[in-house]
């Protein structure tokens, strides 16, 4: 029972701390998860995302090259005065249902701070696998390799605030449904 309370307790503390620093190591020689979406059409789309606004739109791209928005979804965007977080231009690099969340270093470090000792991988499903039950990988990363990504969550008052290390944390429904509509390849275009 103590066990229990205790392991509640952790739990509490990390869904409730600002901010939760999401960022991944790229797994080494890890195929545990893979690019599972399989859009349903030969529609295009781009993503655009707004760090002020936490806001990401999704355009669908026309035979004449106009971009139409045909989806607004409010994320969780990088906590105001963050240095370090993605912007610019990049694509979609994969597409995972049920991911593993690989934590960076720093990730691990701020977690055994706050009395959490993380995996260097957690599994799908786990109540601290910040990256809810999809992933999308980003090609934007930083200069010490840690890469980004639209991702889950497991505490849904995150949506729509300024409270990540980087990455965008969506609504795990929208977000789902937003996996299932893009493919590897599309371009994500980040906005201050």
């Amino acid at each position: 029972m103590f066990l229990r309370i205790m392991l509640a307790s952790l739990l509490i503390a990390a869904l409730v701390s600002p901010p939760v620093v999401c960022a991944e190591t790229p797994p080494v020689n890890r195929q545990i998860s893979r690019d599972t979406a399989r859009p349903e059409s030969g529609v295009s789309y781009q993503v655009e995302i707004s760090i002020g606004r936490n806001l990401l739109t999704l355009y669908e791209i026309t035979a004449a090259a106009e971009r139409v928005p045909v989806a607004e979804y409010s994320v969780g965007t990088a906590v105001a005065g963050l240095k370090t977080y993605p912007l610019g231009p990049g694509r979609v690099t994969g597409i995972y249902f049920n991911p593993w969340w690989y934590p960076t270093p720093y990730s691990r470090r701020v977690f055994r701070g706050r009395g959490i000792e993380l995996p260097s991988a957690v599994p799908p499903g786990h109540p601290l696998n910040y990256m809810g039950p999809f992933k999308i990988a980003l090609s934007h990363s930083t200069w010490k390799g840690a890469i980004y990504r639209i991702h889950g969550n497991n505490n849904p008052k995150r949506v729509g605030r300024r409270v990540t290390g980087g990455c965008f944390v969506m609504d795990n429904t929208d977000g789902l449904a937003l996996a299932r509509r893009i493919r590897v390849g599309t371009v994500v275009n980040i906005l201050p």
